[in-house]
């Protein structure tokens, strides 16, 4: 959620036990002896789509941690139950108009987790959603160097995803629309928060002196309604408890909520409105599309997608490519 170059709206109120929980991350931010570039994630989740390989992804990645908030889905639970020492879970309740609802429920999570990152001495908790990947083109480690000592918020910007096919994800997909005037979803990135000093300001932002981070040396790969099966059960889920429509400030959601109200059980008209208005929505942007090697991509022959088909429209890449830094450093690239 989140409106374009906006921060979304939430709720002011968030009880005396939430700011109990902030005042008492501050204190343990002072005790700790955190690490300059340790970093934490916070997610909230509900049914997600390869979770197995999403966190290994993070795991990968560096991420000292994850706190996960898991909503309707059991058996994600069962699985991080397996994972203590790298994954805390709770478990929440999805609500009715949950597009709206939503980012309160992530704003209580994130300052819990600023509160245990503290106690566990991680110095950046940022805060993504399950459609999302964090990718650095550079070392994390050279990025938080840059980071001014006053900032307590480090934004990153987003980019959006573009299947070949219907069954196209996180470990298929390398080619990323990076003009935010073509996205189909919010525009103003994801962020992280610095432990003892940041609060959850919204779903985009962090509270605090904020430091914006370029797409030279990191971006937020989201990628939203990818795949097919992963855009029809989040609409579906919508159509059945999202009755403010009103607060909804994207074109495609609405769409996508009505199409699915409407179509019901009809797959073949569900999928040509995914195809119509989500693969082939950047057919006409091909100056915005970028390729971008990041560390969950899996070749065709490990993943067991099949290729696109040639009798379907392509979308061509961009010769430009964003490496992971690890993935240059192998190949003895520059690093920028």
């Amino acid at each position: 959620p989140g409106r374009p170059n906006q921060a979304p709206r939430y709720s002011v109120y968030v009880g005396l036990a939430h700011r109990r929980t902030v005042m008492e991350g501050r204190k343990a931010a002072k005790r700790s002896r955190a690490s300059d570039t340790s970093f934490a994630i916070a997610t909230v989740t509900r049914n997600p789509h390869r979770f197995d390989r999403w966190l290994e992804y993070y795991r990968r990645l560096g991420a000292a941690h994850v706190f996960l908030a898991v909503e309707q889905t059991p058996e994600i639970v069962e699985y991080c139950a397996a994972h203590p020492h790298f994954v805390t879970v709770s478990e929440t309740s999805a609500e009715r108009n949950p597009y709206d609802s939503i980012i309160d429920r992530q704003v209580l999570h994130v300052d819990k987790a600023l509160a245990a990152c503290a106690e566990r001495g991680i110095a950046w908790l940022f805060h993504v959603d399950d459609d999302e990947l964090l990718h650095f083109v550079q070392p994390w480690e050279s990025i938080v160097h840059k980071v001014p000592a006053t900032a307590d918020c480090l934004v990153i910007a987003n980019v959006e995803a573009i299947p070949d096919h219907e069954g196209s994800d996180f470990t298929s997909i390398s080619r990323f629309c990076v003009v935010d005037d073509h996205f189909l979803c919010y525009v103003n990135g994801k962020s992280a928060g610095r432990v003892g000093s940041a609060e959850a300001c919204g779903c985009h932002r962090f509270s605090g002196e904020e430091w914006g981070i370029p797409h030279e040396c990191a971006m937020v790969l989201h990628f939203e309604s990818c795949p097919y099966s992963r855009w029809r059960d989040k609409f579906m889920h919508y159509a059945s408890l999202q009755s403010k429509m009103s607060t909804i400030p994207f074109d495609f959601y609405l769409d996508s909520i009505r199409a699915c109200r409407q179509h019901r059980g009809d797959e073949a008209r569900l999928r040509a409105f995914w195809r119509r208005r989500k693969r082939f929505h950047y057919a006409a942007h091909h100056e915005a599309i970028k390729t971008v090697l990041h560390l969950g991509l899996e070749s065709p022959e490990v993943s067991g997608r099949p290729a696109t088909r040639r009798t379907e429209r392509a979308i061509p890449a961009s010769p430009a490519s964003l490496r992971h830094w690890g993935e240059m450093r192998r190949e003895g690239l520059e690093l920028g």
